[in-house]
């Protein structure tokens, strides 16, 4: 995930409001797509890079936050190729 860091309670501070998005929404699909790859033999997506897009505006005053700034882990059939994080031989590949 972009724009995405470990410590969501800070994104309500001045400066983290306008660079970061929460990064809680994508554990929440994360065990949401565990559970029906165990409970509906559902494939798990793809390894992938999380586009997302910052709130921007004034530090302390962010724009509030909405699903264009939240795109959704994408499966198998909709991942954008470039997005995919694969191996290559030995070597990992993670697109900027």
């Amino acid at each position: 995930m972009t724009n995405a860091q470990h410590l969501d309670a800070f994104n309500a501070f001045a400066g983290f409001d306008t660079r970061y998005v929460p990064l809680h929404h994508y554990y929440i699909q994360a065990l949401n797509s565990l559970w029906t790859h165990l409970t509906l033999d559902q494939p798990l997506p793809p390894s992938q890079v999380v586009h997302t897009l910052p709130r921007g505006g004034d530090a302390g005053a962010a724009p509030a936050i909405t699903l264009a700034n939240l795109p959704p882990i994408q499966d198998a059939g909709s991942v954008d190729p470039a997005a995919l994080i694969d191996f290559d031989g030995a070597v990992l590949h993670i697109p900027e």
